[in-house]
């Protein structure tokens, strides 16, 4: 499909979950049901739970069960990109953040969806079993000007995402501490629904177990042309061995992704994160003029359906 735009598949991690996720567009569109009901087999043969019960269940008023969301994320995503494949739309570049990498990398033929699943799985069992308790915070400021007081909290520059807005990670306490200081200051800020900290040294010590299981996986393949890794900001041609493990440690900087898919645009960026985060954060780092185009699938208005008829209409007039 041809539309003088560079297609770019972005793919968003944890903080991204809600209850009913994807709920409406797995009752009305059939290859998207399809895919998470194949997701759903591996899940109950992994975990002895049902993604679909979980992820759909309508007394659940928040899903932050790292056993779940996890690969739940990861599902959910593999549909969306087996939804937009059915419609013949096949991306020139594809991006990750975090937890989005395992669901990139399925579109890039790294790997297969069963073993990014339960590769997904595996390290939410390693990360639960650590015992790394904590919480990630999303926050509208400044970074500069806080840096000093979220250091004397002993928290941890997780991500930039653009101008104005970062995300830290780091235990209760800390956390606590510093969302009084900010609510003093009356800054704006948003708690995650995650109960660990990621991007973090604090969680480094469920590496060890997912580098076991990691160990005794298939050799990862070569992603295919325009795989933008999240985390070192550049297409990638190889994977190193504990790549799965490094997305979800280290700091990202979502701002150098979109500066270096800019350079090859303009693009159309299509967002196949369950909130549409990807989407947002991609239109705070556009310059004007820009000339890119992004559209977010799915959100929590259960919007979906509607929002890939529009993004048909967009490819029909292009």
């Amino acid at each position: 499909m041809t539309t003088g735009f560079k297609t770019v598949f972005l793919f968003s991690g944890q903080g991204s979950q809600y209850s009913g996720m994807g709920r409406k567009l797995a009752e009305q569109h059939p290859v998207f049901r399809h895919s998470l009901e194949q997701s759903d087999a591996i899940i109950r043969q992994q975990l002895n739970r049902s993604l679909i019960a979980e992820l759909h269940a309508t007394k659940q008023d928040t899903l932050d069960d790292l056993l779940i969301t996890h690969p739940a994320i990861v599902a959910v995503e593999i549909a969306m990109y087996e939804v937009l494949r059915s419609m013949d739309i096949q991306p020139d570049y594809l991006s990750g953040n975090s937890l989005g990498e395992f669901a990139a990398a399925v579109a890039g033929g790294v790997w297969s969806a069963e073993v990014a699943l339960e590769a997904a799985i595996e390290q939410a069992k390693a990360i639960v079993s650590s015992d790394a308790a904590g919480g990630m915070l999303a926050v509208i400021h400044e970074r500069k000007d806080l840096e000093a007081i979220y250091l004397r909290h002993q928290l941890f520059l997780a991500a930039d995402n653009f101008e104005g807005h970062f995300t830290l990670s780091g235990s209760i306490a800390g956390l606590k501490g510093f969302q009084e200081e900010l609510d003093h200051r009356g800054i704006h800020y948003l708690r995650l629904p995650v109960n660990h900290p990621f991007h973090a040294p604090l969680i480094e010590n469920g590496r060890q177990r997912f580098q076991y299981y990691t160990a005794g996986m298939p050799p990862l393949s070569k992603p295919q042309p325009g795989f933008i890794s999240g985390i070192q900001c550049r297409e990638l041609t190889t994977l190193p061995e504990d790549y799965f493990w490094e997305v979800i440690r280290h700091y990202t900087n979502f701002s150098q992704i979109v500066t270096l898919l800019e350079e090859q645009g303009p693009c159309l960026y299509i967002d196949l994160g369950p909130s549409g985060t990807a989407a947002t954060f991609v239109k705070y780092n556009l310059k004007p003029g820009s000339g890119s185009h992004v559209f977010p699938i799915m959100t929590p208005y259960q919007q979906e359906i509607q929002q890939l008829e529009k993004l048909q209409q967009w490819l029909a007039g292009k």
